[in-house]
């Protein structure tokens, strides 16, 4: 049926009778936007994949729902993250999500854009799932570029110009301002940023031309939580709850292992950050009778699955 209800109606058949216990139902049922849903934007139902009603009708068949809660991150896009965007300084979430420079404060070297260079000895080790420091360099409403942690995906989008754009910024006339406009849509739309285009014939409009797109691009990614942050885990209890209220049993910790992050340590299953954190988020789940199952991506021989086994967790992997 190309959405949740055509599942319930298909498992609602007489002939599903008692067939199946559990029903795993990806997150791309909530408000997302990349990565097939693990880039939620909010817990709440996206109603093109998803109705109260088509949970009610898989609960009442007796079925316990198995939903994600992605420990790791939140969408650029999610209500937290947009208010960095909004408000920056004086933003309610400013430390919400993880200041990379604040995190790295006297343990490396500033560089010239803007953010700091670990120490090579305290990122040795470090598990990046992407080539390059993760991060997303975030303009904050005073001009400033302010890196955050970024683990996985991200996208810098900057605005398609006009030539009334760069007249309006530039002061220069119409027929130049539209030369300028076409090389910049044209270098952008190759992949370059505003500060990799050649202004070498433009040098009288580059500072505005630049300032401007700068000052108006967008994001897409998926940044990370700082769990250090007290309102992170009012907003864990609140999901936790939002998802025992859709009718869940068991929740699916997606990417946890990436959560608990110190100077020096893998970031992967970081000892004892990691059983610290699932002994917190357990102690929530049990107000709200929900049985917790860890996700992580390793190699059989690397038997990670034992060891969270030995904490008392049922263990979810693609090996």
């Amino acid at each position: 049926g190309g959405c949740l209800g055509g599942a319930a109606a298909l498992i609602g058949r007489p002939e599903f009778e008692n067939v199946f216990r559990s029903f795993y139902v990806l997150p791309s049922l909530f408000h997302t936007d990349l990565d097939r849903g693990f880039s939620v934007i909010s817990y709440e139902l996206d109603r093109k994949f998803a109705k109260r009603e088509d949970l009610d009708a898989l609960h009442r068949q007796g079925l316990d729902l198995k939903l994600d809660f992605i420990l790791n991150h939140l969408s650029v896009m999610s209500p937290q993250f947009q208010d960095i965007v909004k408000n920056g300084e004086n933003a309610k979430f400013r430390d919400f999500f993880i200041d990379w420079n604040k995190f790295w404060d006297g343990k490396g070297e500033m560089t010239a854009e803007g953010y700091i260079q670990p120490d090579a000895e305290l990122i040795r080790d470090m598990f990046f799932r992407k080539p390059g420091l993760p991060i997303l360099m975030v303009r904050f409403p005073d001009g400033r570029d302010v890196p955050y942690w970024n683990t996985f995906y991200q996208e810098v989008k900057y605005p398609v110009l006009d030539a009334q754009d760069v007249m309006a910024v530039a002061g220069v006339q119409y027929s130049r301002a539209s030369v300028v406009a076409e090389l910049v849509n044209t270098e952008l739309a190759a992949g370059k940023t505003p500060a990799e285009i050649d202004w070498s014939a433009y040098t009288d409009v580059k500072d505005a031309v630049v300032e401007l797109l700068e000052s108006k691009r967008k994001y897409l990614g998926q940044m990370d939580l700082n769990i250090k942050s007290p309102l992170v885990w009012e907003f864990y209890e609140d999901t936790l709850k939002k998802l025992s209220d859709y009718g869940a049993k068991i929740v699916r910790l997606d990417a946890f292992a990436y959560a608990p992050k110190e100077p020096g340590e893998k970031n992967f299953l970081n000892e004892p950050g990691t059983w610290e954190l699932l002994e917190k988020v357990r102690q929530l789940a049990d107000k709200y009778n929900l049985e917790l199952l860890p996700e992580i991506h390793a190699s059989y021989g690397e038997k990670n699955y034992e060891m969270i086994s030995q904490k008392g967790y049922m263990t979810y992997d693609f090996f």
